[in-house]
């Protein structure tokens, strides 16, 4: 079953653009941004943002 704060974070960095962004909105680390985001890939087996030198896309 998908966590709600998994699904917090990748609603976060659609909106905000970058983890860093997402962080400040959710109120949290952008550590602990990117841990919802890899743990809700690997519980989906998809990948759900695409990153790359810029950010996320």
């Amino acid at each position: 079953m998908l966590e709600l704060g998994r699904l917090r974070a990748l609603w976060a960095v659609a909106r905000q653009g970058t983890v860093a962004g997402a962080a400040g909105l959710l109120g949290c680390t952008p550590a602990a941004v990117s841990q919802h985001l890899a743990k809700l890939e690997r519980e989906t087996t998809m990948v759900l943002l695409e990153r790359d030198g810029q950010g996320l896309r």
